[in-house]
């Protein structure tokens, strides 16, 4: 589980920094330019839950090993027992980690980038959005990656590089069975994000979701109504511009089987236990799929 969720971590990652028509954000003047910029007594902490279990992982980064590499102490526990400790080395140039033991697997550090973040200016899949934390209104770099399999969504703070947060809703594969889980990983306490920094969001439809259209979602997660009625849900927030139909891409899929994971979120949507955006992306995929004729 936890190998897939990495492996989605680091394809969402990898379409921002897609180079055609790529741009970057606002540099950060206290570092070197395209560089992870954090300096020792630096911290990040997140809380991560998938499913009903609860962890936290926590980077304290130390001492400069030389001109390009810095300690890192990372510290992870589950549901508050005992706290594991392991001492990794960042290359802040490359952006990649490693164990401190030879011959240890080398891997992107995906909770802070290289800044300034270079990003697909012409992808509508990349988006900035203002995000509060802790009391901080700061500009993030957003997107979304839905398959048939699930619904990814991830932000990063586009000055600092860091990673604000993470949403999976999809099926996984847990002991070799196909599972349908949620996950998230939310940073709640750092000390590199200490002010404002804003600029201006992409545009977002101001169109509200009627409460019709979340009724029609829990009924037919619980079959209650067929996949006919629900489609008239969709064809209304298509007519009403809250959603696109792709006029330039032929079907991806021609198999008219909606994936469960849909229905999951769909039921977890009528009871806010995820997003609009988490909901409209689930349905955007099976427009864009060709599984949903409208």
């Amino acid at each position: 589980m936890k190998e897939k969720y990495e492996n989605i971590i680091i394809l969402t990652t990898a379409l921002l920094l897609v180079q055609a028509g790529f741009a970057f954000a606002q540099e950060n003047s206290s570092c070197p330019s395209h560089s992870v910029c954090v300096h020792p007594g630096d911290h990040l902490k997140y809380q991560i839950q998938m499913g009903v279990v609860k962890s936290s992982q926590t980077y304290m980064f130390g001492d400069m090993i030389d001109d390009e590499n810095i300690k890192v102490l990372e510290q992870s526990s589950i549901d508050q027992n005992a706290t594991e400790n392991s001492t990794l080395i960042l290359n802040v140039k490359t952006g990649f980690i490693h164990g401190e033991q030879k011959n240890s697997t080398t891997v992107p550090f995906l909770s802070i980038l290289p800044t300034p973040i270079a990003y697909n200016t012409t992808s509508t899949a990349v988006t900035t959005e203002l995000e509060d934390f802790k009391g901080f209104k700061r500009t993030a770099l957003v997107t979304t990656q839905t398959d048939a399999n699930g619904s990814f969504n991830v932000q990063y703070d586009k000055q600092t590089g860091v990673l604000l947060n993470e949403h999976f809703v999809g099926i996984a594969t847990i002991l070799g069975k196909p599972v349908m889980v949620e996950s998230s990983n939310n940073l709640v306490e750092t000390n590199i994000i200490n002010s404002d920094f804003t600029e201006a969001e992409s545009p977002t439809s101001d169109i509200s979701i009627p409460n019709w259209i979340k009724n029609n979602a829990k009924w037919w997660s619980e079959g209650s109504i067929d996949d006919s009625e629900f489609v008239k849900g969709i064809q209304y927030l298509i007519s009403s511009g809250v959603m696109q139909v792709p006029h330039d891409s032929s079907p991806s899929e021609t198999s008219q089987q909606i994936p469960s994971w849909i229905k999951s979120n769909a039921e977890w949507w009528s009871e806010g236990k995820i997003s609009d955006q988490d909901f409209l992306a689930g349905i955007q995929y099976l427009i864009n799929a060709g599984i949903v004729k409208v």
